[in-house]
């Protein structure tokens, strides 16, 4: 075997690389090679935390065939957070980058992020991406980050942030890691809590990575009501901003086919004193989904990007 792999309580590699790429897995050997191949940093150290998958066996097989690559086995299931703040704890690398198994890096960026890190003197960095529905790839829509709260960058000034795009350098890092307790919104917790820890946050203007839209197994392809009320509750201080979230969250359940979902945050937002049009709005939207047009409607505004 030319990789490498270890328990939680395990040894790791002696050697320090430059950059370490972290790459949290749960039953998803079938994308993890094409995620493997995509980091073109030949002297990265990249460390593959399995969340107790049921394909292990074939996880060893492609740990095999990369020399950079350890494999970190955890002994219970928990969720992709709780693999990604195990990896970057482990890293041995000054710059940590984030890579879900279903998504791949673009040519060049992991040295693009190093250099990153290195000029703009960022604790913690994103970026743009690109979006795949198996067919077809285009630019995920994305503002600049520009020093705002980032908070209000993320539902009111038109930004994002994806975990394949983070990219973080421990050197600087005040304390910031993933959220176990977070069951949804991983990655937007984790830039969250960065703000609020006074990190300072670097933004990529290139295209990174490809996040894939195709799977049943991607997180952010499931409604999951429980956990995004709670993110809205917990994690979102502006009453503006908790209602911006909650009207995204219906739109993506009426994306989803999933109307149960969508009635549950349409009602989550009239509790919040919301604005008429978006009373309205969202009250529309749902009779939509009743009467069989919002993922007809959705595939007509598709096809028109």
């Amino acid at each position: 075997m030319t990789g490498s792999s270890a328990t939680q309580d395990g040894p790791l590699r002696s050697a320090t690389p430059a950059a370490t790429v972290v790459i949290p897995t749960y039953n998803s050997s079938s994308t993890l090679l094409r995620a493997l191949a995509s980091i073109d940093d030949c002297a990265a150290e990249i460390l593959v935390v399995d969340d107790a998958s049921d394909d292990a066996e074939a996880l060893q097989t492609i740990v095999a065939l990369d020399p950079r690559v350890t494999l970190i086995g955890k002994l219970e299931r928990s969720n992709a957070a709780h693999s990604r703040a195990l990896g970057l704890a482990r890293a041995a690398g000054d710059v940590v980058l984030f890579l879900d198994s279903d998504d791949y890096f673009l040519p060049g960026h992991v040295a693009r992020r190093r250099a990153l890190h290195a000029t703009q003197q960022a604790s913690v960095a994103i970026g743009r991406f690109r979006l795949s529905d198996g067919v077809r790839e285009w630019d995920g829509p994305m503002a600049a980050y520009d020093d705002r709260d980032f908070e209000d960058y993320l539902f009111a000034g038109g930004g994002d942030a994806r975990s394949s795009t983070i990219s973080v350098y421990k050197p600087a890092l005040r304390g910031t890691t993933f959220d176990a307790r977070l069951a949804k919104h991983q990655d937007w917790g984790f830039l969250l809590a960065a703000s609020r820890n006074g990190e300072r946050i670097g933004f990529d203007p290139v295209p990174g990575a490809t996040i894939s839209l195709v799977g049943n197994t991607r997180m952010s392809a499931r409604s999951n009501v429980d956990a995004s009320l709670a993110f809205a509750r917990d994690q979102l201080r502006s009453a503006a901003n908790r209602r911006r979230f909650l009207l995204g969250r219906l739109r993506t359940s009426l994306r989803l086919g999933d109307v149960a979902a969508a009635r549950r945050f349409r009602d989550a937002l009239l509790e919040l004193d919301p604005l008429p049009g978006e009373r309205w709005g969202s009250t529309a939207m749902v009779l939509a989904a009743q009467l069989g047009l919002a993922i007809p409607l959705h595939r007509l505004l598709r096809a028109r990007r």
